[in-house]
């Protein structure tokens, strides 16, 4: 039986130990990097792509050995059976709201962490020199600068980043719970809930304490996307609005837009991409606001709606 890591991918994957040594070795370099319009507006997010074949490592590693790793219950982004709006009901109780964001939250995960990270996870045996393989499978090292990096691009770097995060996510989830403070992360997004509006300041100083204090990752907070917001303010949860009657609603301008996407597809006046995306914003509100597609439904018939 193949017991070592470098066996065990070489079985999986039917490439010889000194060929996948090589790919291991060479792994943080093989990345294609581009850049895409940050939805702000406010300058580009740079993507790292990686090769296929350090890319069916990282698949290997997520089947094979993330199930090792803890996510906390208050994870929310990328978790199985878990989306925005399981991110945002939580909340709905509650009048008062505090919204904060990590700045550069993959790229601020480094390699060190996810090897302090791995010390402390029991069920984890791995010895050093096979712990550094990992690393150098599921971290990026980019051009100009020294260390690993997670990247925005490898299929390993959403779960990895929420396995990481599994302390942090402990500490301040205990405090909310003593405090009746709701708390929930969808990735970079940290979304509080609460009955007092002064618990809001002390969850903020309570975080950003927490971020200091913690051995790893060296994270700060994006202040310019701090929000207070409150039942007076629209509450936005990870694009969903929170309605003061405690329901989760996709907002009045996608529902106008989707409106106006049906009539226009029942004249004919969609070309076939148009459609495709109008069948995804619709899948997409069954799940978020169903008796809005009831609504649609009475309005044009269910024959025109299942048409689309």
């Amino acid at each position: 039986m193949v017991n070592t890591l470098l066996g065990r991918l070489s079985e999986s994957l039917l490439l010889p130990k000194n060929r996948l040594d090589y790919l291991i070795r060479s792994a943080p370099y093989r990345y294609k990097v581009y850049t895409v319009p940050k939805r702000s507006g406010a300058g580009n997010r740079i993507i790292a792509q990686p090769a296929r074949e350090v890319k069916r490592m990282q698949y290997w590693v997520l089947k094979n050995i993330f199930q090792l790793f803890p996510i906390h219950d208050s994870a929310l982004g990328y978790v199985k059976e878990k989306n925005i709006l399981s991110n945002a009901s939580p909340h709905v109780s509650n009048p008062y709201m505090l919204k904060l964001d990590f700045r550069n939250f993959f790229p601020s995960i480094k390699g060190n962490d996810f090897l302090q990270f791995t010390q402390n996870i029991d069920s984890f045996t791995y010895p050093t020199n096979e712990t550094e393989m990992l690393i150098k499978i599921l971290f990026w090292r980019p051009k100009g600068f020294s260390g690993l990096r997670l990247s925005i691009g490898a299929p390993t770097s959403p779960s990895l980043s929420n396995a990481i995060m599994f302390n942090f996510d402990s500490v301040i989830y205990s405090f909310c719970l003593e405090n009746g403070i709701v708390y929930t992360r969808y990735a970079d997004d940290m979304t509080f809930s609460m009955q007092e509006k002064d618990l809001r300041g002390i969850i903020l100083n309570e975080v950003i304490s927490t971020l200091r204090r913690l051995p790893y990752p060296r994270l700060f907070i994006n202040n310019r996307k701090t929000v207070f917001a409150s039942k007076a303010h629209r509450r936005m949860v990870t694009g969903l609005i929170i309605t003061n009657d405690g329901s989760v609603s996709i907002g009045r301008g996608k529902k106008r837009l989707i409106r106006a996407q049906i009539h226009n597809f029942l004249r004919g006046n969609l070309n076939e991409g148009e459609q495709e995306h109008l069948r995804g914003m619709l899948a997409f509100v069954r799940n978020i606001e169903p008796d809005f597609i009831a609504r649609m439904i009475r309005k044009y018939g269910a024959d025109s709606i299942g048409k689309i």
